[in-house]
């Protein structure tokens, strides 16, 4: 048996960060293989290895047909989305962007084509306050769970395969850093999913007087309606007016600091203006 995953890749302050499915198949005594992408090369390594059945989650690349081929399409697929709804790479931020109230994990059988296949079976769950880490973290427990129930049962020749209705598909594609600027001319609403979706990463940020200030928890504060991007700090919380009501800041980050309460990033402020404003 092998575990396929993705190179190790940098993280905050230079270190380089090993993915944690690496972790865990060394703790089981599995070989591990990182490469970029199934080139030829990988794929011959891989089929030399004699696979009899391929299960992905999150991969990040497509899946040859030559390896499918090779195990004769038994290969399942673990997905965080209710297939048809929010194929691609970041379907749990995207449920959040968009304000569903459910989600849950999708096992479908593996095919080439991108998150595609037939569906085997699916689980259910309501979309609390998550960020996009805490609701993946729920999900992959629920996906592990999903997939320790139905594997044998696929293996057998039990499950039944569903297509997926093309007409009802949504796409969810990874997100855009820069898009994790939040826009003040949206409802405040709106901007508080942006907030749960882009944290941890690749994260929500605000720019007040050329420091950027990222955003890692906000909630909707309840005042009267004023110029949106006016900055204020009332009952000592950082709040912000948007489009439609006003967001408080209520764990900040700023840029070389650790993550605080948004009133004790306030306090620090000095000579808050009337006419402040954010971007600024």
């Amino acid at each position: 048996m092998g575990v396929v995953t993705q190179p190790d890749r940098p993280a905050s302050r230079g270190v380089v960060r090993e993915p944690a499915v690496k972790d865990a198949a060394r703790a089981l005594g599995f070989a591990v293989r990182q490469p970029a992408r199934l080139d030829e090369k990988e794929i011959a390594a891989l089929l030399a290895l004699r696979p009899e059945l391929l299960v992905w989650s999150a991969y990040g690349n497509k899946i040859p047909k030559s390896l499918l081929g090779a195990v004769s399409g038994r290969a399942l697929n673990v997905h965080a989305s209710l297939l048809p709804r929010w194929r691609g790479a970041a379907p749990i931020a995207h449920a959040i962007l968009a304000g569903d109230k459910e989600t849950g994990v999708t096992l479908m059988e593996g095919t080439a084509e991108l998150d595609a296949g037939p569906i085997l079976a699916e689980t259910r769950t309501k979309i609390g306050d998550e960020t996009k880490g805490e609701l993946e973290e729920r999900l992959a427990k629920l996906g592990g769970e999903l997939l320790e129930r139905e594997v044998a049962r696929y293996l057998a020749g039990k499950l039944v395969r569903r297509p997926q209705d093309v007409k009802r598909v949504t796409l969810a594609p990874k997100l855009d850093p820069a898009a994790g600027e939040l826009d003040f001319a949206r409802p405040a609403e709106e901007l508080v999913r942006r907030v749960r979706a882009y944290t941890p990463d690749p994260g929500a940020f605000v720019t007040l007087r050329s420091q950027r200030i990222g955003v890692l928890r906000a909630s909707i504060a309840g005042l009267p309606g004023t110029a949106h991007g006016t900055f204020e700090i009332r009952a000592g919380a950082p709040q912000v007016a948007a489009g439609a009501g006003w967001l408080r800041l209520d764990e900040v980050k700023p840029a070389g600091k650790r993550a605080m309460s948004g009133a004790d990033w306030a306090r620090g402020l000095r000579d808050v203006r009337p006419d402040e404003r954010v971007p600024s």
